[in-house]
């Protein structure tokens, strides 16, 4: 392998901070190489950042870490950080007109013996349940690539074909809206099948002091530059020169390869040499528009479920998640947070109100489904996600498993990763970091 010029500022630059950034700069420093990542805000960790309010812990996105998160586990015992792991829970409750049924994470037979749903929507959990047992494999956050099978037809018009559509639209479509960024019956069946094997199935487990302390210890690692801006990257006869505007002023960086690690639709207009082709294909990377509104409670109320998740008919485009009960040790002794989750509908434009109005529809929704919640509001904090939770309809995940098998044979000082990639998972962005990273090492040794 060559070594890095003098006039080099590193030998790779990784654009973006988030777990996928994070985790390819480690990886390229493991095999011996000297990586920068570029982090456009003040801190790294993208939907994997916690802010700490008041004495309460509140992830500004990832939550729940999936018992199947092998590379995630390993990396937590390798960053010191196993003291910090608790259990999660998935829990949650519906409610729709007839009242509120529940369904507990590790316990699918709660499907199977649900007494408010027809006996015909018990037979079609059970098809499903046999179809989750035969592709788990390909369910495991992070093996996306081994998905293509299972992903030519949307969630809705799978369950239909099984004879589901009522555990579709009582169960999944309102228990799934939120974890999906609102969308679920026009995702890939896939990604709801990977949603319910690493959750409802394999259950779940979180850091109780945020989750942010992943990414942030892997920057500790690792050289990071904060608030730089990229605007150009250029292929030039001697590397790769990168444009970025760093805390304010205009630097040009040199080096040997840059991965993106941004969302997709991004890439394009950073780097104009792609491929007409790959710049199409990336340009059609969407994400939803989804908002956190934490509700900060001086007395939780009493309930069975950490989750709370809605038909249309009851409350539209929206769900709870009992952050004291899914991510224990988050708030002070005797208080709570109920974790409201909005996203836009066609007749509810909740995203496109001002912060006020938000946070006062948050406060409505908690006081209405827990009357006894009324008057205990403390704060509520938002977090808004202009890009949230990417976007997988029937064939998309297809699209991006075959790039990700040409990226090995691409003649390019380039490389991608991230969720969008390989599914809604922090799981599966790191694990497409960390491919990127071996990627670009195995390239420039040839060199």
């Amino acid at each position: 392998m060559g070594t890095q010029s003098a006039d080099a500022d590193a030998y790779v630059i990784v654009i973006g901070g988030g777990i996928a950034g994070v985790a390819a700069a480690l990886h390229l420093k493991d095999r011996g190489l000297d990586p920068l990542v570029l982090e456009a805000e003040s801190r790294v960790g993208g939907r994997m950042t916690t802010d700490r309010v008041n004495g309460f812990v509140i992830d500004r996105g990832v939550t729940l870490l999936g018992n199947g998160f092998v590379r995630m586990r390993s990396l937590v015992r390798r960053l010191g950080l196993s003291p910090f792991v608790g259990k999660g829970s998935f829990s949650v409750g519906i409610q729709d007109a007839a009242g509120c049924r529940g369904y507990r994470s590790g316990r699918f037979e709660d499907l199977l013996f649900d007494r408010g749903i027809s006996l015909s929507a018990r037979v079609a959990c059970l098809r499903f349940g046999f179809d989750l047992l035969r592709h788990h494999r390909a369910l495991v956050h992070g093996r996306s690539t081994l998905t293509d099978s299972l992903d030519g037809e949307d969630a809705r018009t799978y369950f239909q074909r099984i004879g589901g559509e009522e555990v579709f639209e009582r169960i999944f479509r309102p228990g799934l809206n939120g974890p999906v960024g609102g969308s679920v019956e026009t995702s890939s069946r896939v990604i709801l099948m990977q949603v319910i094997w690493n959750l409802l199935v394999r259950r779940e487990w979180t850091l109780t002091d945020g989750v942010d302390r992943i990414p942030e210890t892997i920057a500790s690692q690792v050289r990071v530059t904060t608030e730089a801006h990229v605007l150009h990257v250029e292929q030039g006869a001697n590397g790769v020169q990168v444009e970025a505007e760093v805390k304010g002023k205009q630097q040009t960086l040199r080096t040997r390869a840059v991965i993106f690690a941004i969302p997709g639709q991004l890439v394009p207009g950073l780097c104009p040499e792609l491929t007409e082709e790959l710049r199409e294909l990336l340009s059609r990377t969407q994400y939803s528009r989804i908002v956190n509104a934490a509700v900060a409670l001086s007395k939780p109320p009493s309930v069975p479920y950490a989750g709370y998740a809605f038909t249309p008919d009851v409350v539209p485009g929206a769900e709870i998640e009992m952050e004291h009960l899914r991510a224990p040790k988050r708030c002070p002794e005797g208080t709570g947070m109920a974790s409201i989750f909005l996203w836009n509908t066609p007749e509810f434009r909740r995203l496109d109100a001002d912060d006020e109005c938000v946070k006062q529809q948050a406060s409505e929704i908690v006081e209405r489904t827990f009357p006894e919640c009324r008057g205990k509001v403390l704060f509520v904090h938002l977090v808004r996600w202009n890009i949230g939770i990417a976007q997988f309809p029937p064939g998309r995940l297809r699209e991006m498993t075959a790039l990700r098998k040409r990226l090995a044979d691409w003649n390019s000082p380039f490389d991608l990763c991230g969720d969008y990639l390989d599914g809604l998972s922090s799981e599966g962005a790191l694990r497409t970091g960390e491919e990127a990273a071996d990627r670009i090492a195995t390239k420039l040794r040839k060199q």
